[in-house]
Order: C-alpha cells, then sequence, then structure tokens
C-alpha cells in the first residue's frame, strides 16, 4: 500500500513543484484581478469532474473487481468512455453559451470582460478531453499498475504546468493561458489512451447498453458526490468574487491552490486503497488504520512547518501582498486539511462497500448549512471568514465520516 501510494504521490508531486513557480509567473504577468480569474476558471475545470455521471469511480471499482476478466473490462471501459464524450459535450455547449452570464457573476471589471468571456469559451472545450481521460485512466487505478500511472501522471502534470505559462509569456491574457491548458489536455489524452489501447484493444472503443446501466447503478450516487463535494471546495472563491469583487479572489485563491497541492499526497493514498478496499470488502480494517495513522504523520510534518512561515511562504512565493493578505488564510487552511485528508480513508472504505448512496447524502446535509455559513462569515470577516467556514465544514464531514465508516461495515 505504501509502496503503491509513494508512486501516485510521485506522479502528483512533482508536476506541483513545478506548478508553484509557474503560478507565480503568472500572477506577475497577469495581475491580480486577472489571475485571479484565472484561478477561479482552473478551479471550474477541476469541478469539471461532475460530468462524468460517476463513471470513473465506477470504472476503478468495476476493473478492481474483475481484474483478470479482460471481456469484462472491455466493456467497462468502452461504454464509459462514449458516454463521458456524450457528457462532456453537454457540459461544453452549456459553459460555451451561458460564457458572457458567467463572466458578470463573477463581477469582473469592464477592462477584462472581453478577455474573461474568451477564455470562458476556450475552457468550455477542455470538458470532454479531461473527462475521457479520466476514464482511460482508471483502467489504470483498477488494475492497480500505479508505477505507471505515475510515469504518465508526471509527464502530463508537467505539460498541464508549463504550457500555460508559455501561452501567457507569449501573449499576456487570460484567453492564451486556457488556450495553453487546453493543448496541454489533449496531450494528456494521448498519453491516456496508449495503455488502455494495449491492455484492452480495439474495446476501449466498445458500447453495451446494460453495461452502462450497470455503471450508473453504482455511478449515480458517486456523480451526486462529485456534484456537491467540488462545490463546497470551491464555492468560496465565487462566493468571495460575487461579494467582495474578483480582485479580492486571488489573496484567497493562491493560499487555498496552495492547500489543493497538498491534498496530493492524501489523493495518492485513497487513490491506491480504494481498489485495494473494492476487492478485500469487509476485510478492510487493518488497511484502514494503516493508511490512516501514515497520513496523519506525514501530512502534519509538512503542515506544521507551512503553518509556521506561512508569510514568508507567500512573500517569497507571490510577492509581499500576498504575505499581507494571505498569510491568516492559509494558516486556518492547513487546519482544515488535516481533517480532510485523514477524511479519504473512511470515504474510500464507504464507497468501495458499494454504499455510495451513504456519501452522497452526507453531502446533501451538509451543502446548505455549509453555504449559509459561508455567507455570514464572508460578509462579516471576509476572505478569514471563508477559510473558517470551509474548516468547520471538512472537520464536521472528518466526525460524519469515521462514525459512518464503522457502522456500515459492522
Amino acid at each position: 500500500m505504501f509502496r503503491n501510494s509513494l508512486w501516485n504521490a510521485l506522479g502528483l508531486v512533482i508536476p506541483s513543484l513545478f506548478a508553484i513557480p509557474a503560478m507565480a509567473v503568472i500572477a506577475r504577468i497577469l495581475g491580480v484581478e486577472k489571475f485571479g480569474i484565472f484561478m477561479l476558471t482552473f478551479s471550474a475545470l477541476g469541478y469539471a469532474g461532475i460530468f462524468d455521471g460517476g463513471l470513473t469511480r465506477a470504472v476503478i471499482r468495476s476493473v478492481a473487481m474483475n481484474d483478470d476478466n479482460d471481456a469484462h473490462n472491455r466493456e467497462i471501459v468502452g461504454t464509459a468512455g462514449y458516454a463521458v464524450i456524450v457528457m462532456g459535450a453537454v457540459g461544453t455547449l452549456a459553459v460555451y453559451v451561458a460564457a458572457r452570464r458567467i463572466a458578470l457573476l463573477l463581477n469582473v471589471s469592464p477592462e477584462v470582460l472581453g478577455d474573461t468571456v474568451e477564455a470562458l469559451r476556450i475552457s468550455a472545450l477542455v470538458i470532454p478531453v479531461y473527462l475521457l481521460s479520466l476514464v482511460w485512466f482508471a483502467y489504470l487505478e483498477g488494475k492497480q499498475q500505479f508505477v505507471k500511472l505515475s510515469v504518465l501522471k508526471t509527464i502530463t502534470g508537467l505539460f498541464l504546468t508549463v504550457l500555460p505559462v508559455a501561452a501567457v509569456l507569449v501573449k499576456p491574457t487570460l484567453s492564451a493561458a486556457l488556450a495553453g491548458l487546453l493543448v496541454a489536455r489533449v496531450a494528456t489524452l494521448a498519453f491516456a489512451y496508449r495503455p488502455c489501447r494495449t491492455g484492452l484493444g480495439a474495446g476501449v472503443f466498445h458500447f453495451k447498453r446494460q453495461t452502462l446501466h450497470d455503471l450508473f447503478r453504482f455511478g449515480g450516487w458517486i456523480a451526486v458526490s462529485n456534484v456537491v463535494s467540488p462545490l463546497m471546495g470551491y464555492v468560496d472563491r465565487f462566493v468571495l468574487s460575487n461579494l467582495l469583487g474578483a480582485a479580492r479572489v486571488a489573496f484567497y485563491a493562491a493560499p487555498s491552490e496552495a492547500v489543493s497541492r497538498m491534498s496530493v499526497i492524501p489523493g495518492a493514498v485513497a487513490r491506491t486503497i480504494f481498489p485495494m478496499f473494492s476487492k478485500q470488502q469487509d476485510a478492510s480494517a487493518g488497511t484502514a488504520r494503516a493508511a490512516s495513522r501514515g497520513l496523519l504523520l506525514v501530512c502534519t510534518a509538512i503542515a506544521v512547518p507551512l503553518f509556521a512561515g506561512a508569510h514568508w511562504f507567500l512573500t517569497v512565493w507571490l510577492g509581499p501582498q500576498y504575505g499581507d493578505e494571505s498569510a491568516v488564510v492559509l494558516r486556518i487552511l492547513l487546519v482544515g486539511f488535516m481533517f480532510n485528508a485523514v477524511s479519504q480513508v473512511p470515504y474510500s472504505r464507504i464507497q468501495a462497500l458499494g454504499k455510495s448512496r451513504a456519501t452522497a447524502t452526507l453531502h446533501l446535509v451538509e451543502l446548505l448549512p455549509y453555504l449559509a455559513l459561508l455567507v455570514v462569515l464572508v460578509r462579516e470577516y471576509g476572505l478569514v471568514g471563508a477559510a473558517v467556514a470551509w474548516a468547520v465544514r471538512v472537520f464536521a464531514d472528518f466526525l460524519a465520516l469515521q462514525v459512518m465508516a464503522r457502522r456500515l461495515v459492522k
């Protein structure tokens, strides 16, 4: 487990090491407001996973439970691939048509409105490409081929980091940055296709209606979590933009993105243990304990020094203005990060048992109280209020998942 988690982490950490200076370059070239909008758009594209209908997670679980059944896996991967292309196209059309309304909702200044609309329309084209790459990478996760997956994620992660920077160096606009990201996503799709074609042959383009029904039976509730959970993860930035203006978002989005980059560690563990839990089912208690202890130790070792040096880190990374405005925000987010990291273990365990409805229900219950708390605290305390609201929400989520996992296993 730890070896596979390490490989998963390397595939995400190495690109993240390049992403930190890359974001610094983009922040200085685009300026505060454009950089804030770029971070919002970048976050929203990560949220584009909602359009997969929970199929990516369903593919991982199904492949893990039927590791040696190549005929089954061809049906699973091929059917899911066709489905996400259709759903991604719907998402592309929706974002493209609503681009101007989205820009106005973000309360951007008139000077950058045109560039923002164009950038949003370019970003819409990323959605189906991104979703299909998720399905093809899910095949490797289900097969637990984490070494190969790590190498591919490292290469493609570098593309995603470097190409937007290269684009803004040529043309300092939002639309150029998003065009660079689109090219990077297309390259990622090409890298994801190769191992699927090798392992499944022509079956990578296979479709079967009954298989789609079976995938949605598990993935439907995953889709609910895929909508609600990222919404609670990113809505703070959009509330800040709406209430305080897009220019203020950058001072929150920067430390939030740093914490998000740190989440590659619990994310790597979650990607490792989910197919393991899917195979082990009820006999997963020992794996869960080991994963929780390991995560707590590693995340504490990273978070404590960053908590102590928050002002220095932000100043060196993005400049003195960010150090002064965002240090307290970063410290609060780091506290929430610890609880959010360890909660990945019970979350993965519950879903591996096929109880995706339980996690979806929990997220639905959390949504409205969190939104209410977020709006109240942002109005009263601004950036700090948004950070506190997020930390409170992930702490409550951690407690609920722990209780739920123990009851469901029993």
